[in-house]
């Protein structure tokens, strides 16, 4: 659907034949239910919280979802401070304004070729190191009251074969120890659905199949905000939906 199939849809599902109840409501009272469903649509297919309990590529329905939100993006990182035991932390640039969900990471890791302690300058910047290697590894995300425990542990601390991370504000924050450095990370993420607006021409951007779906949340959501006793068939029927 484009973005007029989509309001029409919305108006033919709240109204009732030749009502015309559908007729006070605004197309930017259209865009805007649409929009929240949109949201509530992408939590919905990335989370658990359905009746299925399946989240994000638990199942080909899944993946076809939300396949054309799945982006990547590379980030650049600079040195931090040290940490406990031997440790040091640096932190990315900013995510992108678009993120929404952290799919994976893919870190890129230096290190000399002895595995050799390097110095603090080293650590910033690498420099005067006999042929670095250079190779990408996969990142391990821990939760923030867990990370310093496991920077004390020799058996699950962080390691060049993957290095551990944590998320703060707008940033990944990713601790080597001093044998290696973290250069940059490609995350591969879900972003935001862009804005849909029937006086831009902005349609939604989700799959085909996915449209019917967020009409009928738009048109649940409006029948719970006028009180029509068709809100409770009409999340019978949504949840129908897989």
């Amino acid at each position: 659907m484009n973005i007029n199939e989509m309001h029409l849809a919305v108006q033919q599902g709240v109204d009732k034949i030749n009502s015309f109840q559908a007729d006070t409501l605004l197309p930017e009272e259209i865009d805007l239910e649409l929009n929240k469903s949109i949201g509530k649509f992408v939590n919905l297919k990335y989370g658990k919280n359905n009746i299925y309990n399946k989240g994000f590529e638990e199942s080909q329905k899944r993946i076809d979802d939300l396949r054309v939100l799945v982006i990547d993006t590379m980030l650049k990182f600079k040195y931090l401070e040290q940490s406990i035991n031997n440790t040091h932390v640096y932190y990315s640039s900013e995510f992108p304004d678009d993120y929404r969900f952290m799919l994976k990471g893919l870190g890129n890791v230096q290190y000399n070729t002895t595995c050799t302690a390097l110095n603090s300058k080293e650590q910033e910047l690498l420099v005067d190191v006999d042929s670095p290697i250079s190779k990408k590894v996969p990142i391990k995300f821990v939760q923030q009251d867990d990370i310093l425990a496991l920077l004390s542990d020799p058996f699950n601390t962080t390691t060049k074969d993957k290095p551990l991370i944590t998320i703060e504000d707008k940033k990944l924050m990713v601790f080597t120890n001093d044998i290696f450095i973290i250069e940059s990370v490609k995350l591969t993420y879900i972003k935001n659905p862009s804005i849909v607006s029937l006086s831009l021409g902005n349609s939604c951007e989700l799959a085909q199949h996915t449209h019917q779906e967020i009409v009928d949340m738009a048109i649940s959501s409006i029948l719970e905000g006028i009180s029509d006793p068709r809100y409770k068939t009409q999340q019978i029927e949504l949840g129908k939906n897989e």
